[in-house]
């Protein structure tokens, strides 16, 4: 597992994931200006879920003085929504003095769950099968750090003695690092049963999405699952410190649908993406974590007490 420049695999799935599914816009590096912007005093953000009637808040770090600044056409769209709830919009004059909550029509998982999981929709569908797909991209990326770790784990319990570990040469980091890696590929039989169980569960999600997709418009828009933990741009166009607002540190996350505007080129580029497929890509992509150094660490202190 030597360290190489290159982008993990599991990272540039993500990378697309997000590019097709939630905004992405280029990172601003100036301050608004007033004619585009104007500055808020946000403090938390209220979703509806239009099937329940479900409410939750998510507060909202105070930086920049408390005042994060919107696009005047995101302001617009929060006039609209307040209109929509029945609640009376601040004046303009207020916006940067009184405490503002930023509301959102978005679906809950329960909701979601009931309605949008089975949806015979083929858009809906298309959005359904790739989530899907981008969770088992996920879960074999944490599956692969797992696994290592259970391999090292496994070899360490054999040694029972000091000198067991110490005929190994660990004078320096790298000879450690070396036993380690040489330790892992030694044992990846778990790490390929893992993966073919991930292909079983992709390759039919990939395919079906993409002849679904073959019949699809170039754009249309779907409910697709957003964060509450994560951090959201009031801007329409770019993003930067001044424009957005980040969760509360002990925010808890959940996924909560929201309309979004998807292109078939996004969505074809996601499905289309190489997937990790090889011990060795899961190797490569995994990297080596110091935690495994202290497991050794750990274990030699142990014998020696």
């Amino acid at each position: 597992m030597p360290d190489i420049d290159m982008t993990r695999i599991t990272d540039n799935l993500l990378r697309v994931y997000n590019y097709a599914f939630i905004e992405d816009m280029p990172y601003g590096f100036f301050k608004p200006n007033d004619a585009m912007y104007v500055g808020v005093r946000l403090v938390d953000k209220m979703y509806h879920c239009p099937k329940c009637g479900e409410r939750f808040t998510v507060r909202f770090k105070n930086d920049n003085d408390g005042i994060t600044y919107f696009s005047k056409s995101r302001i617009e769209a929060q006039k609209g929504i307040y209109d929509e709830l029945g609640i009376d919009f601040p004046a303009n004059s207020e916006l940067a003095e009184k405490e503002f909550t930023y509301h959102t029509i978005a679906m809950c998982s329960k909701c979601a769950e009931k309605h949008l999981m089975s949806s015979e929709d083929a858009g809906q569908k298309i959005y359904n099968l790739c989530h899907r797909l981008h969770m088992c991209d996920e879960l074999m990326a944490a599956k692969g750090k797992k696994l290592m770790t259970d391999a090292l784990s496994n070899w360490l319990e054999g040694i029972k003695e000091s000198g067991d570990l110490l005929k190994f040469d660990l004078s320096t980091h790298e000879q450690l690092r070396n036993l380690i890696c040489a330790v892992i590929l030694q044992d990846t039989d778990e790490i390929e049963k893992a993966l073919g169980e991930y292909r079983n569960q992709i390759e039919p999600l990939v395919s079906e999405a993409l002849s679904l997709l073959e019949k699809q418009t170039p754009a249309w828009e779907v409910w697709a699952a957003h964060s509450s933990s994560l951090p959201e741009s009031m801007s329409d166009k770019e993003y930067h410190e001044y424009t957005v607002a980040f969760p509360a540190d002990d925010t808890v996350g959940e996924d909560f649908y929201i309309r979004q505007k998807v292109e078939q080129e996004k969505v074809r580029m996601f499905l289309e993406q190489h997937r990790l497929s090889s011990v060795e890509e899961v190797l490569m992509d995994t990297g080596f974590h110091e935690e495994w150094v202290d497991m050794v660490v750990d274990k030699g202190t142990s014998l020696v007490k």
